[in-house]
Formats: C-alpha cells, sequence, structure tokens
C-alpha cells in the first residue's frame, strides 16, 4: 500500500482569508490526491509544537516572518502564500510562493471609489510590523492608484490604529472615532481587512456617523463571520483565496512529481467587489449624472446603449459625456459595461446557468460578445473564471 504524504498546513483558520486558502487546497485533494493533513485541533499556528514534525510537505503562511524561518529549516518540499510585492527581491528564494495581488486590490478599491463620485479617500490599516508587510503593499498601492487615477483629488487620509484587544479597546476605538470625525465628508474609507472595516462601522455608529452617507466603507476579504456581525451591509473586495490554496497544492504536488515549478511566484488576481450598503451611495451632487447612473443600473442588463441614457435624459451626447468625465472619469458606455459584468460575474460564481442564458440575462446580443468583452475586460473567459473561482 502506497504511503500518504503527510502536509502541514500552517495558517490560522480564525482568519477568513486563511480558510479559504485552506478550501482552495480541500478542493484540490478531491481530485483523487491523498495527503494526510497536519492541522492543530484549534486550527491556530503553534510552531513550538511541530517544532519536531517530521513530513514531507508544508503549505505556509509566508506573511508571517517567523513561518518562513521555520519552513527554511526543514528539509522537505514547500509552497508559501502570501501578499504580491512591488519589489520582487521580497519574494522568497528558491520556494515556490503564490500571491495575492495587493496591487490590484487597491486599485479596484480607488476606481470602485471613483464610480461612486468620491473625492475624498482614506486607507484605515494595521500598526507597521514586520508580520503586517501586506498591509504597507495594499496601502503604499491605494496611494499610488489614487495619484494616478484621481489626480484632481486631496491627497488621501491614512491611519493605522491599534491591534486591538480587550485591554486597550476602549483607547483605539475612541482614537478611531476622533479621525473618523476630522476627516472631511463624504469620505471613502478603504480597511485592509473586514475586520478593520467593522471597527470603522461601530465607530461610525458611535459618532453618529451616517453609513453610507457620510462615511462609505469598503473591506477585503468577504469574511462570512464579518458578514454576519454587521448584518450583510459591509462591501468587500473578495480575493482569489480559494484559487490561491487550490495552486499551492497544485505546485506542491508538482513537486512531489519531480515537475518542474515554473514561474515561481505566480500572484493571483481578486474576483471583484463585492456591493454591500456600506458604499451603496452616489456621492455626485450632478443631477444629471446621478439620473444617468439610476437608469443604467436598472436597464444596463436590458442591453440598451449610450443612445437609450440620452433618450431618457433627452440631453446631447457631449454634455452628458462631459458630465461623466468631470465627475466619474469614465463614459456612459463604460458604466453600462461595468454593470453588465458585475451581473456576469455573479451569475457564473452563484448559479450554475449555461453561457447562453447568462448571455442572455445580462443583454448581450450573442454569447461570442459576452466572452469577448469579458475576456478584455478580465483576461479570462467566462468559463475559466467560473472554473478558477468557483
Amino acid at each position: 500500500m502506497k504511503q500518504k504524504k503527510r502536509i502541514a498546513i500552517l495558517f490560522n483558520a480564525s482568519k477568513a482569508y486563511d480558510r479559504k486558502i485552506i478550501s482552495g487546497i480541500a478542493r484540490y485533494m478531491q481530485q483523487g490526491i491523498e495527503w494526510d493533513l497536519y492541522l492543530e485541533e484549534d486550527y491556530l499556528i503553534h510552531l513550538e509544537k511541530i517544532k519536531y514534525w517530521q513530513g514531507d510537505g508544508i503549505i505556509a503562511d509566508f506573511d508571517d516572518p517567523n513561518i518562513i524561518e521555520y519552513v527554511k529549516n526543514q528539509s522537505v518540499k514547500a509552497v508559501g502564500i502570501g501578499g504580491s510585492y512591488q519589489d520582487a527581491s521580497l519574494y522568497p528564494n528558491n520556494i515556490p510562493y503564490v500571491a495575492t495581488n495587493n496591487h490590484l486590490i487597491s486599485k479596484l478599491a480607488v476606481e470602485h471609489f471613483l464610480s461612486l463620485g468620491y473625492h475624498n479617500m482614506a486607507f484605515y490599516g494595521v500598526p507597521d510590523r514586520p508580520d503586517n508587510h501586506w498591509s504597507r503593499e495594499r496601502e503604499s498601492s491605494f496611494i499610488h492608484w489614487h495619484n494616478e487615477l484621481a489626480k484632481e483629488t486631496p491627497a488621501p487620509h491614512i491611519y493605522h490604529g491599534f491591534l486591538s484587544s480587550y485591554r486597550n479597546w476602549t483607547k483605539a476605538m475612541n482614537q478611531l472615532e476622533e479621525w473618523l470625525v476630522e476627516l472631511p465628508k463624504p469620505v471613502a474609507i478603504f480597511a485592509a481587512t473586514d475586520t478593520r472595516a467593522r471597527q470603522l462601522i461601530e465607530a461610525c455608529r458611535s459618532a453618529e456617523l451616517k453609513i453610507p452617507d457620510q462615511v462609505a466603507i469598503l473591506g477585503v476579504d468577504d469574511d462570512d463571520i464579518v458578514n454576519v456581525l454587521t448584518g450583510h451591509r459591509l462591501s468587500s473586495v473578495r480575493q482569489g483565496s480559494e484559487y490561491m490554496g487550490f495552486l499551492a497544492a497544485q505546485l506542491l504536488d508538482q513537486q512531489f512529481n519531480n515537475k518542474t515549478v515554473e514561474p515561481m511566484v505566480q500572484v493571483v488576481e481578486p474576483i471583484g467587489i463585492v456591493q454591500n450598503a456600506s458604499t451603496d451611495h452616489f456621492a455626485v451632487s450632478d443631477q444629471v449624472v446621478k439620473d444617468a447612473i439610476s437608469y443604467i443600473k436598472q436597464h444596463a442588463c436590458d442591453g440598451i446603449q449610450a443612445t437609450h441614457v440620452l433618450r431618457h435624459l433627452k440631453l446631447s451626447r457631449a454634455n452628458v459625456e462631459n458630465r461623466f468625465r468631470a465627475h466619474l472619469n469614465s463614459s456612459i458606455h463604460q458604466e453600462i459595461v461595468k454593470v453588465q459584468l458585475a451581473k456576469v460575474k455573479q451569475l457564473l460564481l452563484q448559479t450554475n446557468l449555461t453561457l447562453s442564458d447568462i448571455s442572455e440575462k445580462t443583454g448581450y446580443n450573442t454569447v461570442q460578445y459576452m466572452i469577448m468583452v469579458f475576456k478584455k475586460q478580465t483576461q479570462l473567459t467566462p468559463t475559466q473564471y467560473r472554473e478558477r473561482f468557483v
């Protein structure tokens, strides 16, 4: 009987990101891969407990420098998972690495805020520590994309706060409230994680700031626990975490089968933004743009074109397009495509509808045209997108 490979999974399942990574590993194993997985009973990492562990492979959280050091000292095959870096020299040497695309996550946040008409933006990160490099990457990328895409707006406000605990919770929340109150309104805040975003929601309630009218909030992770705690009100960037776990398991399996791993660093793009009430606000004063966006949201999947919007508004194309560029840095056509693609992604991930049915429900004349537009925007076909992220 062939002996099973013994694999240590070094992730803290108390975090949504880590749980989804583990779920992706399990999905890969469902293809008939028989591994004996080692996880602590509390699903947390205890390096001191596995000091003398002997196995065949490790899939580990490389956002933690202590874990990186542990893995390097083990004579087993390994795959690291963590955040992406703008400085390529920060990636581990000689160990396959799967990264979430922090740069693109932050770009999605800035684009989302701009599409809602916000001029004041902020970032709520975490304190600067060696194991929080991923947050610094999101922060620097947020500033970069703000400077690139929102040059005419005020510089973003940055706040790190405390890593809250029972001991300092009151102090941390009081200072967070003070920061929120001082921000210009309306303001859109990008939080490094859903957990930090939930803190913003609590602080806004305490300070009697209206969400999203005065403060719009966007998190990262699409955390099921935070969703429940916030009454499913939080908008969030959904990472491709499950696919990252799947890909990491595949790379480890390739090593076991003596296959060359290329490239050593593979960066996984986020799935997109799950929009809920915390960003369901349009911060544009121009009533024409408001009316146009409202009409587009209602009818984009009916197959409308820019001419239908202009007919509804009873205004010239030059007039409306100039307003769109001034307030949204976008066009009527781009806003229609954005709503259609969001619906296509939702149906791909949440239903088993055929591509033909999806194209019909989202206003595309043909499946081929939908596929062409989708691939141009995402670099994946709808089928590839569904296979990767479902």
